[in-house]
């Protein structure tokens, strides 16, 4: 800019120095007029423009100090984040609910879980206790196969010259052995099978699929897969009753018909007009 400058004053002094050689000499020129106030136009736009960018550098500097300004509050900002995520870190963590509180759970979230379990889930090692096995377990209870007392006289008490004698108690702790089978040993069988750990059985706790197929569910599919109505499908015990309804219908369309054929040949002494025969009227010309 400061060569601009110097090449429009240099340009001014020289269309200056025309236009004033021009008049000293009675002559004026007016091109060096005119160049010379071309020159004082350009000069004045580069005045225009020093002053525009003093402006424009004076807006950069107030910019720059706003920036510095504002970085500094980035950074203490974030310095006072930083340190109240230090005491906040520090403080110790106290539940203040009661050790003894249970914790609440969903009705829905327990019925959702509870539609998984069968009514009937058992071991796949089940099975149903046999008649013998339940008698023989009956009898082993028996409380009549209870050892009486060894003797009886030892119960009594001791006759000693006519004077009774108390019997001596025994200073020990009373002890009772158990007798018969005890603890795993009066399980069944099948119920021991359900504790073996060594027992290869997969646990089922639901039908599976070849079971569920010869179910009432897979008939009903069976019929909707086949076009069929299952509400129009009748039981075996159904459908009994409606071909005995049926067959007894029969029986008395059978017996109406048979009756009112009877009383047809009865009325017309045995003669009965056949459908489709054409009969001649009687005429007594004819005689």
């Amino acid at each position: 800019m400061f060569s601009q400058f110097q090449a429009s004053y240099q340009r001014i002094d020289a269309s200056l120095q025309k236009l004033t050689d021009s008049i000293a000499a009675y002559n004026p020129s007016l091109a060096a007029a005119d160049e010379l106030v071309a020159a004082e136009e350009a000069v004045k736009q580069n005045l225009d423009d020093l002053v525009r960018h003093q402006q424009n550098y004076l807006r950069i500097q107030e910019l720059r100090a706003t920036t510095e300004s504002l970085d500094e509050t980035i950074k203490t900002t974030l310095r006072l984040l930083a340190e109240a995520r230090k005491d906040i870190a520090s403080i110790p963590a106290i539940d203040t609910r009661p050790k003894d509180r249970k914790p609440q759970i969903d009705i829905h979230e327990l019925l959702t879980y509870a539609k998984y379990i069968a009514p009937t889930t058992v071991p796949p090692t089940y099975r149903k206790p046999l008649k013998d096995d339940a008698q023989a377990q009956s009898k082993s209870t028996d409380p009549n196969s209870i050892t009486a007392a060894e003797t009886t006289g030892d119960n009594n008490a001791q006759i000693s010259n006519g004077l009774s004698t108390p019997q001596a108690e025994d200073q020990g702790p009373a002890f009772t052995k158990a007798e018969g089978n005890v603890g795993h040993k009066s399980l069944q069988e099948q119920d021991l099978a359900w504790l073996n750990p060594d027992l290869d059985a997969d646990f089922q706790p639901w039908p599976n699929q070849y079971v569920m197929n010869r179910g009432a569910l897979a008939d009903v599919q069976k019929m909707v897969e086949r076009g069929e109505d299952p509400k129009m499908k009748l039981s075996k015990e159904e459908q009994e009753i409606e071909d005995q309804r049926r067959a007894k219908e029969e029986e008395e369309a059978k017996a109406r018909k048979a009756e009112e054929e009877r009383r047809a040949k009865e009325m017309f002494g045995g003669h009965v007009q056949r459908r489709g025969t054409v009969v001649e009227g009687f005429n007594p010309d004819d005689l």
